[in-house]
């Protein structure tokens, strides 16, 4: 286990988890991936959307809890309705209703759980370009189980062709928005500290990618549009290859995803210690990243990413290093 690792457990729980003083579960760090794909109104998108769900179901199914009906847009136990079978209601909906699937393996429903998969599309709006597909799982799921994160990720991409998306070690938030909203200063504080670590506000995102990528993680996905203004895939893969060889570049149908190095890093800005793969690679990309972004959270008291200030600082934490 890495000392990046074990300083952010001595800010937490053995489970990298935080409870309130009900011993609920309101924040969990993990290893999550999210993708943003275009047009999520289309059946074809959709149809993507549900067989990612159900890859999630057959590699995680067994720790999964709860789901979210679509009807009632209630949390329901998964297995148990229909909000546990997608492909039973997902692609019949029609272009001019939107659509948001979650489900995750928290003992209690409004918890917050390192199993998690959920997508948001909304109808056809000129407005609303992107939708996004996430999943979540146990840290050191992978050194138990088959498969690894980069490999999810290509297989999702694969399905969904991205236009960006990240994946490597981020927060996962409880589903209650009440709930989560009390507790953004937390993320806020631990994303000051670990700027490895992912703050991931996926629906706010969303909103602001027409002109360009989040920025980057251990995982960063460029799809075909956004690779034009770098020279194309092979040019990027010759750049990479030349600032430093442990870049791996994985091609798919519709663009790259970058691995940057063996395993996700944390870094610890007390400590000065900076994720250096990650620093060059936001830097080669900063032609394609964003500059302007909403809020990710909300107003209220502590320490938020609650005005675009804060949160493009955020987005260009690695640029001065």
């Amino acid at each position: 286990m890495s000392n990046e690792i074990k300083e952010l457990m001595a800010l937490l729980d053995q489970n990298l988890a935080v409870k309130d003083p009900d011993g609920n579960v309101v924040l969990q760090v993990a290893l999550l991936a999210t993708l943003y794909f275009e047009e999520p109104y289309r059946r074809e998108a959709r149809e993507a959307v549900v067989s990612c769900c159900e890859d999630y179901f057959q590699r995680c199914g067994r720790h999964l809890h709860w789901a979210l009906n679509p009807d009632t847009e209630l949390m329901q136990p998964f297995g148990k309705g229909k909000g546990s079978t997608p492909r039973s209601w997902l692609p019949m909906l029609d272009e001019d209703q939107s659509f948001s699937v979650i489900y995750h393996g928290a003992e209690r429903e409004r918890e917050a759980s390192a199993f998690s998969m959920e997508s948001f599309g909304a109808q056809r709006r000129p407005y609303r370009k992107h939708g996004y597909f996430r999943v979540s799982f146990p840290l050191l799921w992978f050194s138990e189980n088959p498969g690894s994160l980069p490999e999810v990720v290509l297989d999702l991409c694969r399905k969904l062709k991205p236009v960006s998306g990240y994946g490597g070690i981020g927060v996962i938030e409880s589903p209650d928005d009440a709930i989560s909203h009390r507790h953004e200063p937390l993320v806020y504080e631990l994303a000051q500290r670990f700027p490895g670590l992912e703050a991931d506000y996926p629906i706010s995102h969303s909103n602001c990618l027409d002109k360009g990528i989040k920025g980057v993680n251990w995982l960063t996905v460029v799809g075909d549009r956004w690779l034009a203004p770098l020279g194309g895939a092979d040019a990027l893969e010759a750049g990479l290859a030349a600032l430093d060889s442990r870049f791996v570049m994985h091609r798919f149908g519709s663009g790259v995803m970058i691995q940057s190095g063996p395993r996700p890093l944390l870094g610890d800005a007390v400590r000065n210690r900076w994720p250096e793969l990650y620093i060059k690679l936001a830097r080669y990309l900063k032609p394609i990243r964003v500059t302007e972004h909403w809020p990710f959270q909300h107003a209220g008291p502590g320490p938020r990413f609650e005005d675009p200030e804060s949160s493009e600082a955020w987005l260009r934490r690695f640029d001065d290093r």
